[in-house]
């Protein structure tokens, strides 16, 4: 899982990625001058978060979060998660777990939360939430990951099927799409998720993931990217 965490993290960050300033972000995270139009360069920092300040959360909402998950999120503090198609919860210094906080405290995921289901991330078209299943997998380390459509305002019918087998295959397929995309088209990149991770991208996902790749070609042939 360590060369893992280190694999996502040297394929999603590169220097030159900008953000927006706000007062939140410290110094030691900027590497550039703020420009005219408010961006700045930031960087990724060592983690110092503990297992203690997880369960912290996980006391004050009532859900189980994998170890693994654990493990990726605390590794570094990082400015932005956004991978395009999923939007994994960013970690800053100042205000560590506010973003996997806000995901957590809203209307939806209260419905959902006393259902086995647990929010951690987002889906790359606003469709809503990605969460970790825990019907029936309490004894395991790691969950599968399915969508939740937020127009269903909780009720089950707005759940999709396993989009991913686990949270590891999640780091695996995007590791390798963010290194693909900056030779491929995006639209060529999805379908190996299905050999990556037969049992859930592969499997049950395999229609989420095929919509994925329409969207995006798509887009290209009428915008160019």
């Amino acid at each position: 899982m360590t060369d893992l965490i280190e694999q996502f993290f040297n394929a999603y960050w590169q220097p030159g990625m900008k953000m927006v300033f706000r007062e939140e972000v410290p110094k030691e995270m900027i590497q550039s001058k703020i420009d005219e139009d408010g961006w700045y360069e930031w960087k990724i920092l060592p983690g110092r978060l503990t297992i203690e300040d997880y369960q912290k959360i996980e006391n004050h909402f009532n859900v189980v979060l994998p170890e693994n998950f654990i493990e990726w999120h605390r590794r570094y503090f990082f400015e932005d998660g956004d991978c395009s198609i999923i939007r994994l919860p960013s970690s800053l210094p100042t205000r560590p777990l506010e973003y996997l906080r806000n995901i957590l405290d809203w209307h939806i995921p209260q419905k959902l939360i006393p259902q086995g289901l647990v929010p951690f991330a987002d889906e790359g078209n606003d469709t809503g939430p990605l969460v970790f299943d825990l019907r029936g997998q309490l004894e395991k380390k790691d969950f599968p990951i399915r969508v939740y459509d937020h127009e269903y305002q909780g009720d089950l019918d707005g759940l999709s099927e396993i989009i991913f087998s686990s949270f590891n295959k999640l780091l695996e397929c995007l590791t390798h799409y963010l290194i693909e995309k900056k030779t491929q088209k995006n639209f060529k990149i999805l379908p190996d998720f299905f050999s990556i991770d037969p049992d859930g991208a592969g499997s049950t996902g395999r229609i989420y993931w095929e919509n994925w790749m329409v969207m995006q070609r798509e887009n290209f042939e009428e915008f160019g990217y």
